[in-house]
């Protein structure tokens, strides 16, 4: 049950990264797929300057949702 608020703060980063890198593109007239990729790197652990998801399970659990959504 410690994990819970971890993921939940993890959901947050990523929906807020996401709205607003989403906004930003579509300002830009640009496609709102591009805004999802720059997102996914800007909520990862490859980026320093952002707060980032860096538990590793956090981040595979997270991919498998996306992916059944995708689906």
């Amino acid at each position: 049950m410690e994990q819970l608020p971890r993921f939940v703060n993890d959901l947050a980063l990523i929906l807020i990264t996401t709205g607003i890198v989403t906004i930003i593109c579509k300002w830009l007239k640009q496609p709102v797929v591009l805004g999802y990729i720059i997102a996914g790197l800007l909520s990862s652990s490859h980026t320093t300057f952002f707060p980032t998801i860096v538990d590793m399970e956090s981040i595979h659990t997270w991919s498998e949702i996306g992916i059944i959504f995708f689906l």
